[in-house]
């Protein structure tokens, strides 16, 4: 059941892939890493315990199930070196005849093997670790499928370490720890005969747990691909969730600028839809506008008031807090309509993101509400310049 659990994921990200393209022709990296995605489910499917029953009632000859479902896995690596080589420009070609020539040589060893067991058994043989069918069968099966492993892998890995941190780069991630974990499955489930030897262990033993790492192998992949391929979907709760609080924490300092400029809210549309991000979005831009609108009413000692307070109270001048003490200041003279020169606003300083500006103004709206510094510039602006403008 997991093997078909597995498979049906697959298939569910290749379609997924196909109805992101819109219509258009895919590229050629997301053609083979469907053609990997597709050929790995199929092999699954295959090799499942419910499905060789059923291969097995119309198989033209014995392991025929076996056979095709490890040609599907070599397809899959197959596709899985021309993604890699994708990534480089001009495309280095990869022929095709390598993967044939591994398909009959592996056709001829089992169709050997199933035409000459029955000999080999009636003859008194009994162990197939060493029978040479049974031998050359797994080398051409691990040595393709390994090498392809490889090469991909080394891609992947390097790409990653180049990626910004995120559900990408942790599912290429996870892919390269695929790849890894799909070496050492290959090298145990495909080479039975020198682990039977070495260990000198029975089939019925070994199987079981080559089936099992298979498995883990499987969801490894599928993990991987959930994580690259549905990134925007499972990023969309954390950014929810991080929207929601940024708006929560810069709801304070914005409720007392537009009380103070109620002009600076922004008209919506009619209809318009409401989303969270959206909603932050609209109050990080009123937040500024008031910046803006304030500026030519802060005092311009503020700076050396600032500080001398912070000395006070030991603590540093962080650029939030004289942000904040600026907010302040200006709000408490506004009432007098006294104005000061300001320098041109430095637009090449400004943050880079919205993440990066919800922060900037969340630490300035705790420095607005809670910070002492605040707090004794705004009474020092207050006798400065309230009390005088209202004693003239």
């Amino acid at each position: 059941m997991i093997s078909y659990i597995s498979a049906g994921l697959l298939v569910l990200i290749s379609v997924g892939k196909l109805l992101a393209s819109r219509g258009g022709p895919p590229s050629p990296g997301m053609r083979y890493l469907i053609g990997f995605f597709l050929s790995l489910a199929a092999g699954l499917v295959i090799a499942a315990d419910p499905t060789t029953p059923l291969i097995m009632a119309i198989e033209p000859f014995p392991l025929t199930g076996r056979l095709v479902s490890n040609a599907c896995q070599m397809l899959a690596v197959h596709f899985l070196v021309r993604l890699a080589r994708s990534t480089q420009t001009p495309e280095p070609r990869t022929r095709l005849w390598p993967l044939l020539l591994c398909w009959l040589a592996m056709t001829g060893l089992m169709l050997h093997l199933t035409q000459k067991l029955p000999e080999y058994i009636a003859n008194g043989g009994t162990d197939l670790a060493f029978y040479p069918s049974v031998a050359g069968y797994q080398a051409v099966l691990v040595g393709y499928g390994v090498t392809c492993l490889v090469m991909f892998t080394r891609v992947i890995i390097k790409h990653a370490r180049q990626c910004p941190p995120g559900t990408f780069r942790t599912g290429l991630r996870m892919i390269g720890l695929a790849g890894v974990t799909t070496v050492v499955w290959g090298l145990a489930a495909g080479l039975p005969s020198v682990w039977l030897v070495l260990f000198r262990t029975e089939l019925g033993l070994f199987m079981p747990l080559a089936r099992a790492l298979g498995l883990v192998v499987a969801l490894l992949w599928v993990v991987g691909a959930v994580l690259t391929t549905w990134q925007g979907v499972l990023e969309r709760p954390r950014r929810w969730l991080a929207a929601y609080r940024g708006y929560r924490a810069v709801t304070p300092l914005w409720s007392v600028l537009v009380r103070a400029l109620p002009g600076i809210v922004l008209a919506s549309p009619p209809g318009w839809p409401v989303r969270i991000e959206f909603a932050l979005y609209r109050r990080l831009i009123e937040i500024r506008d008031a910046f803006l609108t304030l500026r030519a009413q802060v005092p311009p000692e503020v700076p050396d008031w600032v500080r001398a307070a912070a000395r006070r109270h030991g603590v540093a001048a962080v650029p939030a807090v004289l942000a904040a003490a600026e907010l302040a200041e200006a709000l408490a003279v506004r009432e007098t309509g006294q104005r000061w020169p300001q320098p041109a606003v430095d637009t090449a300083a400004s943050t880079a993101s919205i993440e990066a500006e919800t922060a900037w103004l969340t630490e300035v709206t705790a420095a607005f509400a809670d910070s002492p510094v605040v707090a004794e510039v705004r009474a020092r602006a207050g006798a400065t310049y309230v009390t005088t403008a209202e004693a003239a």
